[in-house]
């Protein structure tokens, strides 16, 4: 057979060393890229996760010092946070959480050369600023809680840094108000704001029950209205709602440290502090064992000597004053009369309320 009628076969020529060394380059070019990925997301989990561990020590750090009262390094600790991660949400709820329990417990002392005006000042403008930021992201409760707060910096601003006027504090409670009507931080700045303003009385006595009705921070609410009611005790109706307020607390086993208690008790039942409107308007409160087991638990503190006679003296003219509002003149007087005799000479203020008590029952 000829050559043309031949199929010819050829096997491939063999790789050259040149193309077996480039494949092997590649290979390993290959395999360098994948342990270097393999490595830079091993070094990218063990950053973020010591990147983890350092933002959890901090927000530790953060809450420790809220829970010390340690409020404004709480705010700034979260700050640190916020810096390197400023989406991360506990950071940024603790921080306002933060800023609100500064201003429920804001205290401010002059520096030397500084009165406590001028170093307020600062401190609430750090305040505000964290809250003002906190309202524009929150809703429904929690922003009326934001914004309640907020109110009481601004009044802050105005009492204690003395650089603000105007109803930004008022405007403030009654937006939160708008927003929830029974929010118990709102109730309580407001009721607490009237009264230190002298505002209507009735309005912000009424604020206070809505607030002791939620059930919620208790103390706190007390505390405020405690401290609004003594501040504005010239009120009309001020020394009913105090001796109301002190018999709740009384029947419900609450706290009432023994200064509070001192001071209503001279505010609605002792003379020179209390005049015969007035103790008729604070005993006149309650039914009369209320006003009596209430003036009882307000008069605790113990005293030796002459001091416990002078205790037995007094709790003898308002047991013989409520005798009196009973309706049961005649034995009342003989009782003012009896301790008439025991008084002579010895507090001048009590027996100038019991000579009058006698003088006004001895006329009918």
């Amino acid at each position: 057979m000829g050559m043309e009628g031949r199929k010819v076969e050829t096997d491939p020529p063999d790789s050259s060393p040149m193309k077996r060394i480039m494949t092997w380059i590649g290979w390993a070019t290959a395999l360098i890229g994948l342990f270097a990925s393999l490595a830079g997301g091993f070094h990218w989990i063990v950053t973020h996760r010591a990147e983890q561990a350092q933002r959890k020590a901090q927000m530790a750090v953060a809450e420790g010092q809220v829970r010390q009262g340690e409020y404004q390094a709480a705010v700034e600790s979260y700050g640190v946070i916020l810096k390197a991660d400023p989406l991360n949400a506990p950071a940024l709820d603790g921080q306002v959480d933060a800023a609100m329990a500064w201003g429920e417990n804001f205290q401010v002392l002059g520096r030397e050369g500084k009165d406590a005006a001028d170093t307020a000042g600062p401190l609430l403008d750090q305040m505000m600023a964290v809250l003002d930021a906190g309202l524009a992201r929150s809703k429904g409760s929690r922003a009326a809680d934001v914004q309640a707060h907020l109110g009481w910096a601004h009044w802050l601003n105005w009492h204690i840094a003395e650089r603000e006027y105007g109803p930004a504090a008022e405007n403030d409670f009654r937006a939160a108000l708008a927003t929830d009507p029974n929010n118990v931080y709102a109730n309580a700045m407001l009721g607490n704001w009237m009264m230190q303003n002298r505002k209507d009385f009735a309005e912000a006595a009424g604020h206070f029950q809505t607030a002791v009705a939620t059930g919620k921070l208790r103390p706190y609410v007390r505390m405020m209205q405690i401290s609004g009611l003594l501040d504005d005790d010239h009120a009309k109706g001020a020394h009913a709602e105090m001796m109301r307020v002190a018999n709740e607390m009384r029947k419900g086993n609450e706290p009432l440290d023994d200064g509070k208690k001192h001071y209503i008790l001279s505010d609605c039942c002792e003379p020179p502090f209390t005049h015969h409107k007035e103790l008729v308007e604070s005993l006149s409160a309650l039914p009369q064992q209320d006003a009596w087991q209430t003036y009882l638990w307000l008069d605790n503190l113990q005293k030796d000597g002459r001091d416990e006679e002078m205790q037995m003296l007094m709790r003898d003219f308002i047991s013989t004053a409520l005798l009196e509002l009973s309706g049961n003149r005649p034995e009342a007087l003989e009782k003012y009369r009896a301790l008439q005799k025991k008084l002579a000479g010895r507090n001048f203020a009590l027996e100038d309320s019991v000579n009058e008590a006698v003088a006004r029952l001895s006329k009918s």
